[in-house]
């Protein structure tokens, strides 16, 4: 009975043992690939900014440049003083030659409109514009050149297209520099989703990294909820926004730049870099999902687990075949006494 008791418990405390120790392993094996990830993400993090940065760059320039285009003026002050405004001005000459200027620029707008000081559109490269009206302070951020580079813009959902929407609103002056409407564009928000990729150029020729690598940009269209700034390239076209919501997310909306371990939007554990755009009022994310960061420890785990669990029934069998034949040598004994 005595080796019985010994055999068990030796195969519990073997079993017991290789439990701590892969949980251990697990543990301790996850805080160098976490440390890894980070660094990985934030690597891909500071490429779509810069990245981002660039394309705004080049953006500002370009708006700068219509801006300054002595005949865009011109054309711009001749529709918006005129004494009445129609529909037949879509197809008139300075309609015309200002969709040919501003065409040259188009790639990374979805439109670009003249405004009177009410707000009120009274030429645009989307005719569908045309006679809608476009506040000049809750949705558009109204602003001068100087400060386009650098103030905060509005992030909206567009009234007409139902699309999430950024857009500004640039003063157009008269002779006695006194303001006569607005230039006001609406940029393409896939062009600037198209900056962020899901990798780096700085991680290329480097040693395979654990999980792969998400990174997209998210922004409120209300006080209580976010979402994507664009579709996904591959999406239909009456793709549906979803509302998102992560600790990351909320905490870069809320200005607060970090990383951390939390579920995403699909409720999936990753860790993850996050940081706020205040030029777009936007949060730029790059996340990895733990179960495939976290493989190899868990790998290593499972293996010192399972030889735990093969010597433990080891342990148990041996106790069990050693104490049959010390129970059929105490049953012959006697046998052979007699």
């Amino acid at each position: 009975m005595k080796t019985h008791s010994f055999w068990l418990r030796l195969s519990v405390a073997t079993l017991t043992s290789s439990s701590v120790i892969s949980l251990a392993t697990y543990n301790l094996g996850n805080i160098p690939l976490t440390s890894q990830a980070i660094e990985r993400q934030k690597l891909i993090l500071n490429d779509n900014q810069s990245r981002i940065a660039k394309w705004w760059q080049s953006e500002v320039e370009n708006i700068g440049q219509d801006l300054s285009n002595p005949e865009l003026h011109s054309r711009s002050l001749n529709i918006l003083q005129a004494k009445r405004h129609s529909k037949s001005d879509i197809t008139s000459e300075n309609s015309q030659v200002l969709e040919s200027i501003l065409s040259s620029h188009s790639k990374n707008r979805n439109s670009a409109s003249l405004l009177t000081k009410g707000g009120i559109v009274v030429f645009s490269t989307n005719h569908k514009r045309y006679a809608a009206y476009q506040p000049l302070k809750n949705t558009t951020t109204t602003l001068e050149l100087f400060e386009l580079p650098r103030k905060p813009l509005n992030f909206f959902t567009d009234s007409i297209t139902g699309l999430p929407s950024i857009s500004v609103a640039l003063p157009i002056h008269s002779e006695a520099k006194a303001r006569a409407g607005f230039l006001a564009i609406d940029l393409n928000l896939q062009m600037l989703n198209k900056q962020v990729l899901d990798n780096s150029t700085a991680l290329q020729g480097s040693a395979d990294s654990p999980g792969s690598y998400k990174s997209y940009l998210v922004a409120r269209t209300s006080l209580d909820q976010a979402t994507f700034i664009a579709p996904p390239d591959s999406s239909q076209s009456d793709y549906k926004f979803k509302p998102l919501d992560s600790a990351g997310i909320t905490k870069a909306l809320d200005g607060i730049s970090g990383q951390g371990l939390y579920l995403n939007s699909d409720g999936i554990p990753v860790i993850g870099v996050y940081q706020f755009l205040p030029n777009f009022r936007t949060a730029l994310l790059v996340e990895s999902p733990q179960s495939e960061v976290y493989a190899s420890s868990r790998h290593k785990a499972l293996k010192i687990f399972e030889a735990g669990v093969i010597l433990s029934l080891g342990f148990l069998l041996a106790g069990l075949t050693i104490g049959r034949r010390k129970d059929k040598l105490n049953i012959s004994a006697p046998l052979h006494g007699s």
